[in-house]
Parts: C-alpha cells; structure tokens; sequence
C-alpha cells in the first residue's frame, strides 16, 4: 500500500513539474531588459483565416483574439503569462503586421521606421529587432516562430499583403495586399525565416487559410515592490517568549 502511495505521489510530482515547465517557456518579460525599459511582444497565430477582407480591423481583431482566449477553443495561456507578470491586460492591445489597400503593416503596428520605436522580442524571450528600423532593414535576429501557445507554428505561410519594408504591395506584377483578389494572390511570409521572406517569400489566393503575425502595443517592464521584511524564525520565536513574559507580568500584577 505504501508503495502504491509512492507512486502516486511521484506521478503527481512529475506531473506538477511538467505543467510548471510548459508555463515556464512564456517570457513576457525578457531578461535582459530593466525595470522600467519599453518593449513589444510578437508572435505568429495557432489559429488560420483567409485574406479576403479589405478592412484591417479585422485582422487586428482576429489576432486580439488569437492573444487573449477570445475565440472559443483559444488557449488563454499568454494572457495569464502576462497578467503574472504583473501587466494590466486592459491596457494592451494587439494588431497584425498585415497591409490593405489603405494601409501599410509598418502604419498599422505604430513601427515606422521614421521614428525609433523600442526593442521587439518573441514570447520565449528571443529578440526580434531592435528597434523599428531593424524591423524592417531586411533581417530579423530571431524568426517569429512561435505561437500564442508557445508552440513552434505548424505552419509556414503567413498573411502580410507586405513587401520587405512593410508596406502593401501593387497590383503590377506581384503579389497583392490582403484582400485583393488579384490572380497573383496575396502576399505572403515564411515564419521560418530571418532575411526579407519572413515578410514576402510568396503569394496564396485570398480564400486560403493561413496565419497572421501579432504584435503588442508598447509595453514597460513591472517596478516589482518592495519585498516585505519577516523576522528570522529564530527572532520570531524571542519576540514570542518576550510577549508571553510580558503579558504573564501584567496579569500577575493585576491579581495582587
């Protein structure tokens, strides 16, 4: 019997230690940065959809969803990464690096190159750009191969409707932004990729279904607080006895 309790109880440990492991491989807020420092977060969607709209809210809301659990059978696992870490989910918002015909992804994430921007990373912690002309200098420092379960995309194609400096594509020989219906297709990424295709690598006609990438608003790394200062057991147990002789004085007074 007390065998069988053993094994029980390994096999709860090692479960416990598998669940923390899998919860532990969302960085949401990298290392290497103080609190304080600014940053963005990027990733690619487990979930796919096609490219026929025109309107890039609906993109912005597909990959919102995607992030926050609020497409039914949408893990909520990132949210709660960053609500641990101490971040006011009310606050962040998420829009897809994708382009329409009326705007371009560099304008649709807030990462012109015309102004600086802040360091971009994946949620496993790995840096993506530096800033917002790294993003769109032609070369990542990590791929956005990750999604938002924290997972390795399984798959390789990605809706942008963007050339390499993130903005839409023409209609004059090559591929279009997303919801043309242009015979070229639409404008796609390889999420596997660091050099100009992680952005346009390809082109899919607009009824097929692929992934979006994600990307966050501006976040600022928690001011963890002051930790709150417990006496040593040893401190504790003398400030103990020092109040029981204390009250055991006063009573005793109070009898006489």
């Amino acid at each position: 019997m007390k065998l069988q309790l053993g094994i029980v109880s390994a096999g709860v440990a090692l479960a416990t230690l598998g669940t923390s492991a899998a919860q532990a491989a969302f960085v949401v807020v990298p290392t290497d940065l103080a609190p304080g420092d600014q940053y963005r977060l990027v990733f690619v969607t487990a979930g796919t959809r096609d490219a026929q709209s025109l309107n890039i809210d609906d993109y912005n809301t597909f990959v919102t969803n995607q992030a926050t659990g609020g497409t039914p059978g949408i893990d909520t696992a990132l949210d709660t990464a960053l609500n641990g870490a101490g971040f006011d989910l009310s606050t962040i918002t998420w829009k897809a690096i994708g382009s329409t015909s009326a705007v371009d992804a560099r304008d649709n994430t807030g990462t012109n190159p015309s102004s600086t921007g802040v360091p971009i990373y994946l949620i496993d912690g790995n840096r993506v750009a530096n800033n917002n002309a790294d993003l769109w200098d032609g070369s990542l420092q990590h791929p956005i191969n990750r999604n938002n379960l924290d997972e390795i995309s399984s798959h390789n194609r990605i809706w942008t409707g963007s050339n390499e400096t993130g903005q839409r594509t023409n209609l004059s020989g090559y591929a279009a932004y997303l919801g043309s219906d242009s015979t070229l297709g639409v404008r796609t990424g390889d999420r596997s990729l660091t050099d100009s295709g992680w952005i346009a690598r390809s082109s899919s006609l607009f009824f097929s279904s692929w992934g979006l990438y994600a990307m966050s608003s501006v976040l600022t790394v928690p001011v963890q607080p002051e930790p709150v200062t417990v006496p040593e057991p040893s401190s504790l147990l003398g400030y103990i006895t020092l109040g029981g002789l204390m009250l055991g004085g006063a009573v005793r007074k109070a009898r006489k």
